[in-house]
């Protein structure tokens, strides 16, 4: 059996290390290990080129050394040069119109998709109903000759599968920006009549996927079976965690050495910071000025977001953001953190909290979507439209180091952490059933 994982957005932005892609790169390089021990499986990462696949050899392409400070300045002069691409783009030009090249190359990756649906192969060798296609990614904004190629997958009787992260765009479209809420629906308008299988992330998002096909909200494929599997939460290069070049500059080397609540991922609007930053205030007023807040994701999701945190009196004196960081950085942040902070609206798993637990950190977690389903009791959790129930949990751990202690020696003699190896073996079975 050949199974192929598509890693396509995480293939092409390779400076992520959260979210999605950072579950891609996990759970694929686990999958690999696994099909080099079988001899009737292999697992082959893949990424659509426009119109056909090809493999990818390397989603690890990050460098865990080296001036955090450089990879920002570069991340933001590409930015301006996006804008200024952007500029250009909206600019009439009389000799050449933008928008009829985009619709030319749209329908030249059509016609080759078309030439390929008689051809269907991976390296010379054809496809067949032995083989399964899983979309690993978030591939939702790939182009209209990715359906087509999907559907020569199915006409040569190949399997089509799907991870669903969560239903966020569907469920909660104020959560997200208009453009992305569209490409999502759309795809999953689109899609999900192909997909045989479905594996959800949580029993919640299995749960929020079935009810979605049954309210109409997306295509219904009868022989679809819906499952969920579980995800890992361990380090592969935990090794790198005492790493003296470690990337952080002495600005974030100081603030190490503090005590510090960690906050993990992209500052999106479902990630809840107007709480975060509410409950911190309340901690503020009380001259909890000794504790810090560190924001360990990309910003730029949301402007109202970013202005929130970066208007605040304390910012960079108390409130930092680190942006993204690696696997090394991260390591460390979790390592050194006081605490955990998921204050998500809802989440379709919550990766921060099983990553900070395993390292014996206490987490304080909304009960937004999954969050109470992955943390189980060894979280506090409070409603995430009240900013003074998550004030409360942070001031009972602050206020009393026994209390604080008794939570870490709870979790680290009773909290059973789940791999990436095992999640990946749950994942196959749950191909095979």
């Amino acid at each position: 059996m050949r199974i192929f994982l598509d890693c396509t957005h995480t293939a092409k932005h390779t400076y992520k290390n959260t979210g999605i892609h950072r579950v891609v790169r996990e759970l694929t390089s686990e999958l690999v290990k696994l099909s080099s021990e079988c001899s009737d499986l292999e697992v082959i990462p893949v990424m659509f080129d426009g119109y056909s696949m090809r493999r990818v050899v390397n989603l690890h392409q990050q460098i865990y050394t080296g001036s955090l400070e450089k990879k920002q300045y570069f991340y933001s002069l590409f930015k301006i040069n996006r804008r200024f691409l952007n500029l250009l783009i909206k600019l009439k030009n009389k000799f050449i119109n933008y928008i009829s090249i985009v619709y030319l190359i749209e329908n030249l990756n059509l016609f080759r998709a078309k030439i390929y649906h008689f051809n269907i192969d991976f390296e010379g060798i054809k496809l067949s109903q032995d083989d399964i296609y899983i979309i690993a990614d978030a591939n939702w904004d790939l182009p209209k000759s990715y359906y087509s190629f999907l559907q020569s997958l199915k006409n040569h009787q190949v399997i089509i599968g799907a991870i669903c992260y969560d239903l966020i765009p569907i469920k909660f479209p104020e959560y997200c920006s208009k453009k992305f809420s569209e490409q999502f629906i759309n795809f999953y308008n689109t899609y999900s009549e192909l997909f045989d299988k479905v594996l959800c992330i949580s029993h919640n998002s299995a749960k929020d996927y079935i009810d979605a096909q049954n309210q109409g909200i997306f295509s219904k494929n009868k022989n679809s079976i819906v499952s969920s599997f579980r995800l890992g939460c361990d380090f592969p290069n935990k090794d790198l965690i005492n790493d003296e070049d470690n990337g952080f500059n002495n600005y974030q080397k100081e603030i190490l050495s503090k005590r510090y609540i960690l906050i993990v991922g992209s500052l999106t609007p479902h990630k809840n910071i107007k709480t975060i930053i509410a409950a911190f205030n309340l901690l503020l007023d009380k001259n909890y000025e000794d504790t810090h807040l560190v924001f360990a994701g990309n910003k730029g999701w949301d402007l109202e977001t970013d202005r929130l945190i970066e208007t605040h009196k304390m910012y960079e004196k108390v409130i930092h953001i680190f942006g993204s960081v690696t696997d090394s950085q991260l390591n460390i942040l979790y390592n050194n953190c006081y605490c955990l902070v998921q204050a998500s609206l809802y989440e379709g798993f919550g990766l921060p909290v099983v990553e900070a637990l395993q390292y014996g950190k206490p987490v304080i977690a909304s009960t937004g979507g999954s969050l109470p389903e992955v943390g189980g009791d060894f979280c506090m959790y409070f409603n995430p439209t009240q900013p003074i129930e998550l004030y409360q949990s942070l001031k009972k751990l602050l206020a009393s180091d026994i209390e604080y202690n008794h939570f870490i020696e709870r979790i680290r003699n009773e909290y059973k952490a789940f791999s990436w190896q095992e999640s990946a073996e749950q994942f196959l079975s749950r191909i095979r059933s």
